[in-house]
């Protein structure tokens, strides 16, 4: 092949590999600037079925009342386990934590006894119950029983399948509302290209709290949980 036209076939296959290189570049340009990017959201109002009762009991004794001040807390201890027992919770869904013996001092700094403190904390599905017990505690007061301290954290054990579910709600909400930005120009929602999800929202009903970490209330036996999915979908 004589020189002049073997340089220009290769410089025509080079054009032609060019174009072809160049197309695809803006096929693929085309592709990625016909998508739409949207947030979904779903949220479910659910009742906790799982409740946690946190209480501290509690005893001031002199410097030499230590002894006393453990036997009293013992029986305090043995006084609300046995009203556990009566309205049907069982033994075995309590915890307790060793008695802590606190110094307390006078105003010149010297040692006037002991604030004896015993935790023990109660987790049962039994949430009427329990929560008859913690809202009423004269009852235990009556029976020479002080609770320092007393607090319902509240809990739902299928929290993991309403997870899942809710991911579910949120993506076809994100899809419904792409389905609406692309209807009023004329175009189709395809597939989706990439999803991401956000954080869960577990709140009281009607709250306005949101964290970039996540809530979870358990102060409230009603609850809401929310979560957003920020979905790409091409278009055409």
């Amino acid at each position: 092949m004589r020189p002049a036209l073997a340089a220009a076939v290769t410089g025509g296959v080079a054009v032609i590999l060019a174009a072809t290189v160049f197309g695809a570049f803006l096929y693929h340009s085309r592709a990625q600037r016909d998508t739409i990017q949207v947030t979904g959201a779903a949220t479910v109002p659910f009742h906790s079925d799982i409740v946690k009762w946190r209480i501290t009991l509690a005893a001031q004794v002199p410097t030499s009342g230590l002894k006393d001040g453990y036997a009293r807390v013992a029986r305090d201890l043995s006084q609300v386990r046995r009203r556990l027992t009566a309205v049907g919770i069982a033994d075995s869904a309590v915890g307790v934590q060793p008695v802590n013996a606190l110094p307390t001092y006078d105003n010149y700094g010297s040692r006037t006894g002991y604030n004896l403190q015993q935790s023990l904390f109660v987790v049962s599905p039994e949430v009427e119950k329990l929560e008859e017990m913690a809202l009423n505690p004269g009852a235990l007061a009556a029976e020479g029983v002080i609770l320092e301290s007393s607090q319902l954290e509240y809990f739902y054990s299928k929290i993991d399948s309403l997870k899942h579910a809710l991911l579910g709600r949120a993506t076809a909400d994100a899809r419904q509302r792409a389905e609406e930005i692309a209807g009023g120009s004329g175009l189709h929602v395809d597939h989706a290209t990439g999803a991401r999800a956000g954080v869960f929202q577990i709140t009281e009903p009607y709250s306005t709290e949101v964290s970039d970490f996540g809530v979870h209330n358990t102060a409230t036996r009603k609850k809401e949980i929310t979560v957003t999915v920020h979905a790409t979908f091409e278009v055409e």
